[in-house]
């Protein structure tokens, strides 16, 4: 059974569209797994709240089942400063925008950022003990995610004039109900709430927060909103081969000339294109150095051969077909629909596809020292493809515009400290 708490807890903090982007930290050009990332038209970003396989702040995985939670593993609130243990109840650790933060929602994003500084970059409280300035570092990325998920929604929604309606509150509710019938009993679901260190009015106010980002995305972020590109202006800026592409290519990954354990070749010709991307990334895993050197030289030798095939007539998709990796090319002809601006692709590949006319083929063989070998090639836009794609389309070509003007907005929030902020430790919050 899912954990539903979990996937709430990821709405509070994983705000809806592109309303995240005050963080400093960078998201990564593709899954480095097997492929780049697929067109918005066919892989358009979800509410946060139906993740159901997030991680909370606590770490805590949201797979398994919420009758096993059942023993406190976060320690008790509290805060220290400069020796002296405070009284949390009304204490506010900053006011941001006019808004007083207080101990109890600051802790919450305080352990959130924590944790994404483990899962992202390996980095645990013990490094940022022994780190000059890391723990500087975390405090201004709790600041940046309260500024993402509170500060930024209530700035957008009251100059708006958005408002959350009695239905909206009405789901809200329904969430908070649903998520607690989940487990057995009332303290099964409080254990859980301190393990994620939350409250239980924290976590009402999230729900709220969650239904209040969505009316944002909805209403400013989307259909054609105040933030949003109109469709008719999408519709020329698509046709304008200095701005807007659509791209296809042969992908070679470095791990494809792996060699595989006598059981799994056995049954290799059989598997689907999806399958046969684990098995192989698998064994790539399993080599040591000198092996994976082997098998990326074996991979180029592929990705040449395939360029040499195409360059002496053979038709582009057949060897994409042939030679191709990339699972979701395997089922969308219609090619990647990108800006120059797009963040959900590799660099390289965006730069060396706006280097091609339109029907043309790259000479060489694009390398990526993280995906392998790519042999691209720019096909001219569709506009039938486009007109039954757009809002998909239009949310992707949108989403870097709207992350420069919300990190902005963030950049402009004023923020005033607590007394005693600058003696703060790795040590006071708890």
């Amino acid at each position: 059974m899912i954990k539903k708490i979990t996937a709430m807890l990821a709405a509070l903090t994983l705000s809806v569209c592109m309303l995240t982007s005050c963080n400093n930290s960078s998201s990564s050009d593709a899954d480095s797994s097997s492929e780049t990332s697929s067109s918005a038209a066919d892989s358009s970003s979800s509410d946060a709240s139906s993740n159901s396989s997030s991680s909370d702040s606590s770490g805590t995985s949201s797979s398994g089942d919420s009758s096993q939670v059942s023993e406190v593993t976060a320690s008790d609130p509290s805060l220290t400063i400069d020796g002296k243990k405070q009284d949390i109840d009304d204490f506010v650790m900053c006011t941001i925008d006019g808004k007083d933060i207080d101990f109890t929602t600051f802790r919450y994003f305080y352990f959130y950022t924590l944790n994404q500084f483990a899962q992202n970059y390996g980095v645990t409280m013990d490094n940022i003990k022994s780190t000059k300035g890391a723990f500087e570092d975390l405090l201004k990325e709790t600041v940046n995610t309260i500024k993402n998920n509170i500060s930024i929604v209530d700035k957008l929604a009251k100059e708006n004039g958005l408002e959350l309606t009695e239905d909206d509150k009405k789901k809200a509710e329904e969430e908070y109900n649903s998520t607690k019938s989940s487990f057995k009993s009332e303290e099964e679901f409080q254990v859980q709430l301190k393990n994620s260190y939350m409250t239980d009015e924290l976590f009402r106010n999230s729900l709220q927060y969650a239904q209040l980002k969505q009316k944002i995305s909805n209403t400013l972020l989307t259909n054609d909103g105040k933030y949003a590109t109109k469709k008719a202006d999408f519709k020329n800026i698509v046709k304008d081969t200095s701005k807007y592409a659509c791209e296809m290519h042969v992908m070679i990954p470095l791990y494809a000339e792996a060699d595989l354990d006598a059981e799994t070749a056995a049954k290799y010709s059989s598997m689907s294109l999806e399958e046969k991307v684990q098995a192989k990334q698998q064994a790539y895993s399993k080599l040591d150095d000198a092996g994976k050197e082997k098998a990326k030289e074996a991979a180029k030798i592929k990705a040449d051969e395939a360029l040499k095939k195409i360059q002496s007539g053979a038709d582009f998709k057949t060897v994409m077909k042939d030679y191709g990796w990339d699972t979701a090319l395997a089922t969308n002809e219609a090619g990647y629909y990108f800006s120059k601006d797009n963040t959900s692709f590799p660099t390289e590949l965006i730069q060396k596809t706006f280097t091609l006319k339109e029907n043309e083929v790259a000479k060489d063989v694009l390398v990526h020292e993280m995906y392998g070998y790519f042999i691209v090639k720019r096909v001219a836009v569709d506009m039938k493809y486009v007109e039954e794609h757009i809002d998909a389309l239009l949310q992707e070509y949108d989403t870097p515009l709207i992350q420069k003007t919300m990190t902005e907005l963030c950049e402009k929030l004023d923020v005033k400290y607590c007394d005693g902020w600058d003696k703060l430790t790795p040590d006071s919050i708890s």
